[in-house]
């Protein structure tokens, strides 16, 4: 993993982690899940490291299982949520899960956004601030850009089925 100190004094996201215990909507031992206090959406949940790594750029390979855990508990907390308000489970093209990059940070804690359904964000949030690209990385991404940069070698290379076109089907016929 990442060299850095479990945690720092005076970062709000290591105080949530150690002594917040109220906020926390669900914990494992690499992350916890909180409401992000200012949502985009119906459902927008912060995933905080327990270990404090202050942006997605310090990252590297080593990390990418800490990343996969923030990512699975992240889904599971929405999956979660989802049941109990009576909901279909997710539908991928309308969540958004991913980091803010540099210089867009307003914490330097290792935080990843969960956002369900982007149809609810605005217009500058949707096209601009959690828009894929030079300010908001999806976590896949970063997963994928870590191992490729390590050399990490793609297990599907040699599949023949890897770059098969599925058709996609409409969210409705899913439901």
């Amino acid at each position: 993993m990442t060299s850095m100190h479990t945690s720092v004094n005076g970062c709000k996201f290591c105080d949530i982690v150690k002594n917040k215990k109220e906020l926390q909507l669900k914990e494992n031992k690499s992350c916890v899940v909180i409401n992000d206090i200012k949502p985009k959406a119906k459902n927008h949940y912060l995933v905080l490291s327990k270990q404090h790594i202050a942006k997605p750029t310090d990252l590297t390979v080593a990390d990418v299982p800490l990343l996969e855990e923030m990512e699975k508990t992240g889904r599971e907390l929405l999956r979660e949520h989802l049941k109990k308000k009576g909901e279909a489970d997710t539908v991928e093209d309308m969540l958004r899960i991913g980091f803010h990059l540099p210089p867009l940070l307003s914490v330097h804690h290792l935080h990843m956004h969960i956002i369900y359904p982007i149809s609810d964000m605005g217009l500058i949030s949707r096209k601009l601030t959690f828009r894929p690209g030079k300010v908001f990385k999806p976590a896949r991404e970063l997963i994928d850009q870590l191992k490729e940069d390590a050399g990490v070698p793609d297990p599907l290379e040699g599949n023949p089925a890897k770059d098969d076109v599925h058709e996609k089907i409409p969210a409705q016929v899913i439901s």
